[in-house]
């Protein structure tokens, strides 16, 4: 099963506390089952353990995840047990959990695993050069959980080369025309703008068609300064990264027949491997470049190629840091980064942040899947050093989203939302059922075990997802929460029965466990969205869009205040502007039409339109009701009977 997910946005008060008793009831009821009690170490008195993997869930952990999990979740416990986390890229991620001698007992990896690395995961084994050779020993096979934590933006970085005027941009190139001041100059900051097409070719070097290897191949309008003849430096990651898959995932929408996710994601070199200038040889990892030097030995992107010739740089070693300093140095550069590694990575004269940079050095906004303009961040002045934080990835819509954590989430993806930022992706934790299958039993591999479980409840628990947007990050959906949550819950010691973190509204149901409890039914979940709104200004109508988790009723009140029959127009009065019930059989998308009552038809022919307070409330089968409010306004064409 799939599903597209929103995440809710603009929640009030009432709604965010059904939303955290329903969840808490949900994973209470999961906790009370023999997965739990299989544990004989108490909570929070387990061992020291490390995680390990991608370098974009690295401030979650260390800002977020790590400082709520002793002073919170443990508050009123022994308090013993530590978590380090290793920000190494997603393809150590993978490794760490691949191989039975390493020191982590969890991985991070931004580039969800396929089913065939879910089975190397779930077997054991080595890694040699990025090849997996499978272990003989069934005694240490395991079953991994994909554990959606939290979703940040992979955000576009611009050198823009100095010397190159950017107000020579066409309007359509450029942010907003009113941070000019009245003879042209900057008063702020003005940022480059490349079009969907525009940004596909600069990364793919004409491949596919027309190189664009310089600024002023791209911008014709440019003035002809050798600064803007400059050649154009992609700066990649270093190593295998869950980062450069999502900016990949997101280069595919735009072109799939580049080969984004085939040719340039593969199993031999996964994600280092990128395309060069058209009639240039290709690139390959291999022997390092004249420009790479300083790297040693290590093969790094581009191969034998100089950065002249093919274009392309990284830094000499892991994770989006490496890559954000790189861009800084080149001038005329292009490059992607989590938000957070952008903005807190660097300082002084290394900070993203334009200002510190003569204004050429930035993150700027690119096309989401409706080919709008959009942020990184929620505030539209987030890359500035005194802008706010927080991804704007609160709506997107994520796709092909399996039910249970231990599903296929390769397709997921969120770079084809209508909505929000063009590049959310999620980070994922991958964590074992049971971790005495494979490291074995001993006290003090159950000692670790405890605090895996008890870090990964953290991880989802409401007060450490509540603190993700005030570090660049963006709390989960609810839906995809629920299913982490499950998939969590279930996680335990020697043989308890592991649920399989089982998702949507029930969790995968309940069922008898080793140690004779049986998980209660869940209550279904109330939780829903508002995906879509629309008028018809034909007829008056309006239908609104409602997304539901699973059977129930759904009612759509319409009200609008009007003004009353006295002299006074300040004394409004009350109409019904329409009801609309709906009862549905099964989770899914419901539009509901919203005719417009006599009362309301009357107030549209004399003034063309009418502000609508919504009131729509859920209630599912067997479960509570759950009210959101929103607004709209009708309109009506004059002379519309």
């Amino acid at each position: 099963m799939s599903s597209i997910v929103r995440a809710p946005r603009g929640m009030s008060v009432v709604q965010a506390g059904i939303i955290a008793l329903a969840l808490s009831a949900f994973v209470a009821a999961l906790l009370t089952s023999g997965a739990e009690a299989a544990f004989t170490t108490g909570k929070c008195a387990g061992a020291d353990i490390i995680g390990r993997g991608a370098s974009f869930a690295r401030d979650a952990h260390n800002n977020v995840f790590i400082p709520n999990f002793k002073p919170t979740y443990c508050k009123g416990t022994p308090k013993l047990a530590s978590v380090t986390y290793e920000a190494l890229g997603s393809g150590e991620g993978r490794k760490t959990v691949k191989e039975r001698g390493l020191a982590p007992r969890f991985g991070m990896s931004d580039e969800p695993p396929t089913a065939s690395e879910m089975n190397e995961m779930n077997v054991g084994g080595t890694v040699t050069g990025g090849v997996f050779t499978a272990d003989s020993d069934p005694s240490n096979d395991g079953k991994i959980h994909v554990i959606p934590a939290a979703v940040g933006a992979v955000a576009a970085l611009v050198n823009f080369p100095t010397g190159c005027d950017v107000t020579k941009l066409d309007v359509a190139s450029r942010t907003a025309e009113e941070n000019l001041d009245a003879d042209g100059t900057p008063d702020d900051v003005v940022r480059v703008l490349f079009t969907k097409a525009e940004f596909e070719a600069i990364w793919s070097q004409g491949t596919s068609g027309d190189p664009l290897v310089s600024w002023k191949d791209v911008f014709p309008e440019l003035d002809a300064v050798a600064a803007c003849e400059k050649p154009i430096i992609r700066v990649v990651r270093f190593d295998d990264s869950g980062t450069s898959f999502a900016f990949k995932d997101y280069l595919n929408t735009i072109d799939a027949g580049e080969g984004w996710l085939t040719t340039y994601v593969n199993s031999a070199n996964k994600t280092r491997v990128w395309p060069a200038p058209a009639g240039a040889e290709a690139p390959a990892v291999g022997a390092v470049s004249p420009t790479e030097s300083q790297c040693g030995t290590t093969p790094a992107p581009g191969g034998k190629l100089a950065d002249s010739e093919d274009h392309l740089t990284s830094g000499c070693a892991n994770g989006n840091g490496e890559l954000v300093k790189k861009l800084v140095e080149v001038d005329g550069s292009v490059g992607y980064s989590d938000i957070s590694t952008a903005r807190n990575n660097s300082t002084g004269s290394l900070a993203i942040t334009p200002e510190t940079n003569d204004n050429d050095t930035y993150w700027t906004e690119i096309q989401n899947g409706a080919n709008t303009f959009t942020e990184p961040t929620a505030d539209p002045k987030g890359f500035r050093s005194d802008g706010a934080k927080g991804a704007n990835c609160e709506e997107t819509e994520f796709e092909n989203v399996p039910a249970t954590t231990f599903g296929n989430w390769e397709k997921a993806s969120g770079v084809k939302s209508p909505v929000g930022y063009g590049i959310c992706t999620m980070t994922y934790g991958l964590v074992f059922d049971d971790n005495s299958d494979v490291w074995g039993g001993s006290p003090a591999e159950e000692a670790k075990a405890r605090t895996v479980k008890d870090y990964w409840e953290n991880v989802v628990s409401e007060a450490a997802q509540a603190g993700l947007f005030g570090n660049d990050y963006a709390r989960l959906p609810e839906d995809i929460l629920v299913i982490s949550r499950a998939g969590v819950a279930s996680v335990n010691w020697e043989g308890a029965a592991g649920g399989g973190g089982g998702g949507g509204g029930n969790g995968g149901g309940g069922s008898s466990t080793g140690g004779g409890s049986t998980v209660q039914p869940l209550t279904p979940s109330n939780l829903f969205s508002l995906p879509k709104k629309a008028i018809s200004s034909k007829t008056g109508q309006a239908t609104v869009t409602v997304k539901i988790p699973g059977p129930g009723k759904v009612e759509l009140i319409g009200t609008a205040n009007v003004p009353g029959a006295k002299a006074s127009r300040t004394h409004m009065k009350k109409i019904l502007v329409g009801k609309v019930t709906l009862t549905a059989g099964k989770a899914g998308t419901y539009n509901l039409t919203l005719k417009p009552s006599g009362a309301a038809k009357k107030r549209l022919r004399k003034k063309g339109k009418l502000r609508v307070n919504l009131q729509v409330t859920f209630t599912p089968t067997g479960g509570t009701a759950n009210t959101t409010k929103s607004v709209l306004t009708l309109k009506l064409n004059k002379g519309k009977k």
